[in-house]
């Protein structure tokens, strides 16, 4: 969840322009307030890159939860590799954009059409054909077995 314990919620297709800057949705924006940044970093969802996203507060929260555990941990070692080493903090500009790091970009393989989708989290960035990929995956599992979320049931 953002700072305030608000929620993200819905799909957002945008373009990058050429310098890697997009729009947050205006959705995102409302939900973020005036928190005056996010945090994006990789992310493996059903086995396809993508970015994962917070509001820093949330973000620093979960650092915060981080720090209680061993760093003996080997679990943890690796998440700090893969997960807290290639996170960037990323400032909302004046109007609504964030600029998403080219390593980030090649690392989910972003072009111009990505699609913000919401987490329970967060949001995640997605490659726009890669979200469509995913999301068909999602829906063609749960046509093939109508009770494919009953054990998530709350």
């Amino acid at each position: 969840p953002a700072g305030d314990g608000a929620t993200f919620r819905g799909s957002f297709e945008h373009s990058l322009d050429a310098k890697g800057r997009v729009s947050l949705p205006a959705p995102f924006r409302s939900v973020l307030g005036d928190v005056p940044s996010v945090v994006l970093t990789n992310f493996v969802c059903d086995g396809a890159r993508c970015l994962d996203g917070f509001s820093l507060p949330s973000w620093e929260a979960f650092e915060a939860k981080l720090r209680e555990r061993s760093r003996f941990n080997s679990q943890l070692r690796k998440l700090e590799n893969f997960y807290l080493a290639r996170a960037v903090e990323c400032p909302i500009d004046k109007s609504g954009r964030i600029n998403i790091p080219n390593s980030l970009r090649t690392y989910a393989s972003l072009g111009r059409d990505v699609v913000f989708t919401s987490s329970f989290h967060g949001f995640r960035v997605w490659e726009k054909k890669v979200w469509e990929l995913i999301f068909r995956e999602s829906e063609a599992a749960l046509l093939e077995n109508p009770d494919l979320f009953a054990d998530v049931d709350v």
